[in-house]
């Protein structure tokens, strides 16, 4: 399910769905498993007007709806091309899908999502972490900018999502745009979702395909097909762009 252990890819359309485990016997939902380990990442499926109690997760956590519509208790209803992220260890809830029911992309970053009820496990609640707890976009009303690189080499537009922990970039590459190898200082997640994008060796990612790279790995480059590409690109941290003919990668170090 990827080139090596520091990468990994997945078409959605290949994995089948499965129901998700909960050691209390409570109702959960269909998901895919995209990837299983750290990060973690599942396509998960809410049949209309399923509910999800409240709950935490041990590890920062990050969705990125899809289809329909999901309400999370007072933080308001999410709808597609909305994201959303919550701290470790913060209680939140209930989640509501709509009539049509919802999918939603979700990650972690750490180790595995967990499911951990709050009328069961206490919560332990994120007071030492920076910044606020739960955070919303919505892709389309973001704005373009550019994506300032250091070394001053050619970039793309990107919508700002989240600039903290984790980060989220929604990311466009114009036709031939090529990014030469490269790599990042915290674990990334690419969710694809127009046009084309070669990642070296990898192969071409498309529409459907999720690709995920360790810390520190180095790779590329990435260049985008005739029609170009857009993708979301979410990491544990802030999303920086280290040129590997500039700063040596570190997994090169191990």
């Amino acid at each position: 399910m990827g080139s090596s252990k520091r990468t990994g890819k997945a078409h959605l359309s290949d994995l089948e769905w499965e129901m998700y485990p909960d050691p209390h016997g409570r109702p959960t939902s269909p998901v895919q498993i995209i990837a299983p380990d750290n990060p973690n990442v599942l396509n998960v499926q809410f049949p209309p007007g399923f509910e999800a109690g409240e709950h935490w997760h041990p590890f920062d956590t990050f969705y990125y709806m899809t289809k329909g519509s999901l309400r999370f208790g007072d933080e308001g209803v999410f709808g597609p091309g909305a994201v959303r992220w919550v701290k470790a260890g913060h209680a939140y809830g209930p989640e509501a899908a709509g009539p049509e029911g919802c999918e939603f992309i979700l990650i972690s970053f750490g180790g595995p999502i967990g499911l951990n009820w709050a009328d069961i496990d206490a919560p332990p609640g994120a007071s030492s972490a920076e910044g606020p707890l739960t955070g919303r976009a919505l892709i389309d009303d973001t704005p373009w900018e550019v994506f300032e690189d250091p070394a001053g080499r050619p970039t793309s537009p990107v919508k700002v999502l989240s600039s903290g922990v984790p980060s989220a970039l929604y990311v466009k590459f114009e036709p031939g745009f090529s990014a030469g190898e490269h790599w990042h200082p915290f674990d990334t997640v690419y969710v694809m979702t127009q046009g084309a994008l070669q990642f070296g060796d990898e192969g071409i990612f498309g529409p459907g395909d999720v690709r995920w790279v360790k810390a520190g790995h180095s790779y590329g480059p990435e260049a985008a097909g005739p029609e170009g590409c857009e993708f979301l690109l979410v990491s544990a941290g802030p999303i920086e762009l280290n040129w590997s003919d500039l700063l040596e990668p570190p997994t090169l170090q191990d």
